[in-house]
Order: structure tokens, then C-alpha cells, then sequence
């Protein structure tokens, strides 16, 4: 599985949204619509993912203070920050 971004969060946020909008509208398909329990399940669920980019971004304040740069770099490629080898961050 990819690691999955902030960015494509916040894109699942608001195609909810959409569909949520979609409810009203009846030219749109069931498929662009969505129940108000699983998008407040989605909406939920969120908060969650934003409190582990939340703590990783802790982490890595913490991290980037240390003397040790090859620790950052290490955690950053654990989290799937950046390229696999060394001197990759942020490819």
C-alpha cells in the first residue's frame, strides 16, 4: 500500500462534500452520492489520520533540533517521506 498524503485527504474530504451536496441533486447518480452516517464516519476518521501527521510533524521538529541529521532522514523514509536512499528527502 502507498503511503497516503495530506494532500490526498484532503481530496477525499471534499469529494464528500460533493457527494454530500449531490444528495439534493437529482440528475446525480447514486454512485455520487453519499449517506450523511458514512460521511460523518469518513469525517471522523480524518481527525484521526490529521493527528498522525500531527505527531510525525512533532517528531520530526524534535528531530530536526538533534545533531544527528541521519536520524531525521532515517524516520523521514519510515514515515515514506522522501526517496529510499540516503540524500533522497523530499523526491
Amino acid at each position: 500500500m502507498r503511503n497516503i498524503t495530506i494532500d490526498d485527504l484532503n481530496m477525499h474530504l471534499f469529494e464528500t462534500i460533493e457527494m454530500l451536496k449531490n444528495n439534493k441533486d437529482k440528475k446525480a447518480s447514486e454512485n455520487e452520492k453519499i449517506d450523511i452516517d458514512t460521511a460523518k464516519v469518513i469525517s471522523d476518521l480524518s481527525k484521526n489520520v490529521v493527528e498522525g501527521f500531527k505527531v510525525k510533524a512533532q517528531v520530526l521538529n524534535i528531530l530536526s533540533k538533534a545533531d544527528n541529521p541521519n536520524a531525521t532522514e532515517q524516520f523521514c523514509q519510515l514515515i515514506g517521506l522522501g526517496g529510499k536512499e540516503p540524500g533522497q528527502l523530499n523526491q
